[in-house]
């Protein structure tokens, strides 16, 4: 497992490099003074950027044949599966730490934000981060990695249109709820965890009865 583990990271260590460089360049522009909705979009594209490389990673699994090599190791194909989620839950940690990059900024700084709300920045980057990757894998891992940027795209573009029923039903119950506000963003968080959990148990499923 832990070996699992290491080469998943391994084979990300220049896109988390090229992230953590991202993430920093955006953290910088907290400098030049940002407002309350500025600040929660760069939260939010911090940690978002940690996933949206993963295809890379998946192509060069891929055309080193890891894939094939790693179900011949003495692992279950589950432990394969649970090292893989357990990498993408790394990324989203890795992302979420370098937002606090930018919240020390803004502290030393001196900016006043004792009156902003940053819950939707955190909310809208983790949700839209694991609805990303529990659509993208499994479709990966189901039909390979030859449409991974186009797949990608349409992960993005559903997990928005996910985001935004989420929306819609709140205003079904509640009064003026906002799409960029603390219920929809809550909800839309727990329906992506929900997710994420439904999308490791079919990736299991598809990775016991894949032929390779």
């Amino acid at each position: 497992m832990r070996g699992l583990l290491l080469n998943n990271l391994y084979s990300l260590q220049y896109n988390i490099r090229l992230s953590l460089g991202i993430s920093l360049f955006l953290a910088l522009i907290s400098f030049a003074g940002v407002e309350h909705s500025a600040l929660n979009a760069i939260i939010a594209a911090q940690i978002m950027v940690f996933v949206v490389t993963i295809g890379a990673s998946l192509q060069a699994d891929e055309a080193s044949k890891w894939n094939r090599f790693e179900i011949t190791l003495p692992v279950r194909r589950r432990t394969v599966i649970h090292a893989k989620y357990l990498s993408f839950l790394l990324l989203i940690l890795m992302g979420t730490a370098a937002s606090l990059v930018t919240m020390a900024i803004i502290y030393v700084k001196g900016a006043d934000i004792s009156g902003w709300s940053l819950s939707a920045g955190y909310t809208f980057g983790l949700s839209l981060s694991l609805s990303l990757l529990a659509i993208y894998y499994p479709v990966i891992l189901k039909f390979g990695i030859e449409k991974s940027e186009q797949m990608l795209m349409v992960s993005i573009g559903l997990s928005l249109g996910l985001r935004f029923l989420v929306w819609m039903l709140l205003n079904q119950y509640m009064d003026d709820v906002n799409f960029n506000g603390p219920e929809t963003g809550i909800a839309s968080l727990i329906t992506a965890v929900l997710l994420f959990a439904a999308s490791y148990l079919v990736a299991v499923r598809i990775q016991r009865n894949k032929e390779f």
